[in-house]
């Protein structure tokens, strides 16, 4: 996708978004002006710059609590993101596509893994459902690529508590309590066969050629 700039947007986009009763020297601010504005708040900043280009609905109350906490975890995942993982919207603040890739030290090293994230009405207090939309061999995923994380999950606990535990979980599957038993069982008894099938649907299903057309530039 090509590269867009504050003046690409619509005025009725940019008055939506940036509608205001400031005054400067008893006249209204033009939009066109504020779009540019440094005083602009960052979280819009970066929810703008990453949705721009598509048809989404991602400005519809945003100052409920449940917005302002999704858009909170996104900003600080960009600020501060985690080693192997990128993250971006889909069609809504409640639907994310992350990509993470495989620690060189696992058997899953060269592989890229997309993610696929939706946050519930009820978020935090449910855990978001997260989905790997590439085949990976797994005791914790199962065929068709879900985890589970209710459980686990503590309204306190953000989406990078999620996708760290799951980076982690390349390095340190946890066969004690898995979703795949066959793939379980392979682990505990033939540790060799479970790695060496791993990197085969690595390599199979999780190259970069395989997501060659993902292109979050």
């Amino acid at each position: 996708m090509a590269q867009r700039s504050w003046s690409d947007l619509p005025r009725d986009l940019i008055d939506r978004i940036f509608r205001s009763h400031m005054k400067i020297g008893g006249k209204g601010i033009e939009s066109k002006d504020l779009a540019r504005c440094s005083l602009v708040c960052t979280t819009w900043r970066s929810v703008i710059a990453n949705i721009w280009g598509k048809n989404l609905s991602l400005l519809s109350s945003p100052h409920r609590p449940i917005h302002m906490r999704i858009l909170a975890e996104y900003q600080n995942f960009q600020r501060d993101p985690p080693e192997g993982c990128k993250v971006m919207f889909v069609d809504s603040l409640f639907h994310w596509e992350a990509i993470m890739i495989g620690p060189r030290s696992s058997p899953y090293a060269g592989g890229i893994f997309l993610l696929d994230i939706h946050f519930s009405d009820q978020h935090p207090f449910k855990a978001p459902k997260v989905t790997f939309q590439t085949k990976v061999y797994h005791p914790n995923v199962n065929q068709q690529g879900g985890l589970c994380l209710q459980t686990s999950w503590r309204p306190l606990m953000t989406i990078l508590h999620i996708l760290l535990v799951i980076y982690a979980r390349f390095n340190d599957p946890d066969p004690d309590d898995p979703i795949d038993f066959e793939i379980a069982h392979i682990y505990k008894t033939q540790r060799t066969q479970y790695e060496e099938r791993a990197r085969v649907w690595t390599k199979k299903f999780a190259t970069a050629s395989q997501i060659s057309a993902i292109d979050w530039s």
